[in-house]
């Protein structure tokens, strides 16, 4: 009965789909909102390639070698610096396009030596948070830059980390500038290259039962956007070394790829960053990701600055 009754569901729409794309294609042309992300990407390898011939110094391997100095005397951002906090309540299609602007796809270029080329793909997520390049995303994905250059290892054929906006622009990544590994989050500096970032407004006041929005990039579906709402926010506490993980957890729909996608409310606030996944269902290969669980974002907080403010 469950699949009876839930099949139009899901042909109905697809059929519809099916019929656009067929009409669009007929007609030889496509909406302007339907966008070729993967050749972008593809493009993004050229960029890199260019940066790198012209700052030679700039390479991953550059950005390990001095990677613990970056985080020990690191200057984040200041309050000043950060975007105010939206006030406005947004519908879905005016937050989408407000929000997409501040989202990045993360990925890195490595050197291919069966082909004898470079070679961009993306990997994750992240979140601009000042105009000048500050960006937040997950330390997972940057954890290989700190643990390698922690341990002076060098990885073949890695030749830069970046972010791209929506518009296709890659940011080459300058540096780790710091990190919280118990809740998953670290700040990264990139190249702007003469441009300014979008920054998302903080707002860390969000509890159960807000209106949330997530866009990310999971197996390469880039600036996917679900929605869903804060189902539940917890703490602890380690007793050793004091250090308190907060996790909230998000309904909605994520995947591989998503980690350090930003999780925005109603008006275009930052509230947290996808951290990992989990599914309720007895079987998780039945249905996409229900529940999320992401890192609260503390930037600037009397109880808890997981990402203290330096003067």
């Amino acid at each position: 009965m469950k699949i009876t009754t839930s099949l139009p569901r899901i042909i109905i729409p697809s059929c519809i789909g099916v019929m656009m794309c067929a009409s669009a294609l007929a007609s030889g042309t496509a909406p302007e909102y339907y966008t070729d992300y993967p050749s972008k990407i593809e493009n993004v390898t050229a960029q890199l390639r260019g940066y790198i011939n012209e700052h030679p110094e700039r390479t991953t391997d550059s950005m390990m070698n001095h990677v613990l100095d970056d985080i020990n005397n690191g200057k984040i951002a200041s309050v000043k610096t950060l975007a105010s906090l939206r006030k406005k309540k947004l519908s879905t299609e005016d937050l989408y396009d407000l929000c997409r602007k501040s989202t990045l796809v993360f990925g890195k270029m490595e050197h291919v030596g069966y082909l004898g080329k470079d070679s961009a793909y993306s990997n994750a997520s992240a979140v601009a948070l000042t105009p000048d390049g500050i960006c937040a995303t997950n330390f997972h994905v940057i954890s290989d830059i700190v643990i390698c250059g922690a341990f002076d290892y060098k990885k073949q054929g890695d030749r830069s980390r970046f972010v791209m906006d929506c518009d296709g622009y890659a940011y080459p990544m300058l540096s780790v500038i710091a990190i919280d590994p118990l809740n998953d989050l670290a700040l990264i500096k990139v190249d702007t290259r003469d441009k300014k970032l979008t920054p998302a407004p903080l707002n860390t006041a969000a509890k159960q039962g807000t209106k949330v929005y997530c866009l990310s990039n999971p197996s390469g579906a880039y600036f996917h956007f679900t929605d869903g709402m804060v189902s539940n926010c917890t703490r602890t506490t380690d007793k050793r070394s004091g250090h308190t993980k907060y996790i909230m957890e998000v309904t909605s729909d994520y995947g591989v790829g998503a980690s350090g996608g930003p999780i925005f409310d109603e008006h275009g606030n930052l509230v947290a960053l996808v951290s990992s996944t989990l599914s309720l269902y007895a079987n998780p290969q039945q249905f996409r990701n229900s529940r999320c669980h992401t890192s609260r974002l503390y930037l600037h907080s009397s109880s808890a600055n997981v990402f203290p403010i330096k003067p």
